[in-house]
């Protein structure tokens, strides 16, 4: 019990351990006293075990929909009480899920800037950018990507595509600095929110609370979303050149169509487009490409297990 009381580990150790950004640990310091670090001798915030396991619980609750607020003075053993009951119940949790705004942002610089003070609102969750390969079911995929843009111009929207594509939000707010007229225009009419860089705390708040997900021309249709690749560039590439141990060469054959279906995914993702009619058969295009790739994977995937080949 001593020793989960001792103040030993840094923020970052912290922040790493609970899957919480630095700044919003503080923010709940601040604002809700949750927890009360110690300090060492040049004033540097320490934590305790006990201290971690408080932050893991909160993190899981406010996931399932409660707040910060009504958390701060529990102990630990009325937090895991309540997260043994709020689990229990996956309607009420997907319900209190959706009634947050969970979003991520691209560029870390504006992270910093306005995170503190978009924590102040209890319907917020701010999300840690995905990792490569995270699995497309990862509890903290978040539904709001705030990108930061110097200018506008004509590619803008097919980098906000990408960028949704990446990060697998289901609609996107732009903060920009300069813009053409038409670009905007085009971004606004495909649901995007666009935001002067002069924007406030508070005017993105507003924004996210007002978004809803993108229509089939910036996101996958509902129920038709494509699963994230199984298998990167280079792994492909290896596979290609493998010498088969049966004798055919499908293995090769099957990832240079992988390759190639990949291309054509990211090309129909981008691809201009003269209206509305347009943009749909596109994203139609994109859907099919993507699930014709991941039939193509799983069988890949099945015949490496069955060859027991080590790539």
């Amino acid at each position: 019990m001593e020793s989960a009381n001792k103040h030993q580990y840094a923020i970052g150790v912290v922040a790493r351990r609970t899957q919480t950004h630095p700044e919003t640990i503080r923010v709940w310091e601040r604002r809700y006293e949750l927890i009360v670090p110690g300090r060492s001798e040049s004033g540097r915030r320490l934590y305790s075990e006990d201290d971690i396991t408080k932050l893991s619980l909160v993190k899981q609750l406010t996931e399932l929909g409660h707040s910060v607020s009504s958390l701060a003075k529990l102990t630990i053993d009325g937090l895991r009480g309540l997260v043994s009951a709020s689990s229990g119940n996956a309607y009420d949790e997907q319900k209190r899920r959706q009634a947050k705004r969970h979003i991520i942002f691209m560029d870390e610089s504006l992270r910093q800037r306005l995170s503190r003070d978009l924590l102040m609102y209890d319907d917020i969750v701010i999300v840690d950018f995905p990792k490569k390969h995270t699995s497309a079911g990862n509890e903290a995929r978040a539904d709001i990507l705030i990108i930061e843009l110097a200018t506008i111009n004509e590619k803008s929207l097919s980098q906000v595509r990408r960028d949704l594509l990446e990060t697998g939000c289901s609609t996107a707010l732009v903060v920009f600095n300069y813009g053409d007229r038409k670009s905007i225009v085009e971004l606004e009419y495909a649901g995007v929110v666009c935001l002067k860089n002069s924007a406030t705390a508070a005017d993105i708040y507003r924004a996210c609370t007002s978004l809803h997900k993108l229509p089939p021309t910036m996101s996958q249709q509902p129920g038709s979303s494509v699963a994230p690749p199984l298998f990167d560039k280079e792994r492909l590439a290896r596979i290609s050149a493998l010498r088969s141990t049966i004798a055919c060469e499908c293995p090769n054959h099957m990832a240079e169509l992988i390759i190639n279906l990949n291309a054509f995914e990211r090309y129909s993702s981008e691809c201009a487009n003269r209206n509305e009619a347009d943009a749909q058969l596109h994203t139609q295009l994109n859907q099919s490409a993507g699930a014709a790739r991941r039939i193509l994977e799983k069988s890949l995937a099945r015949l490496i297990e069955i060859e027991g080949l080590d790539i």
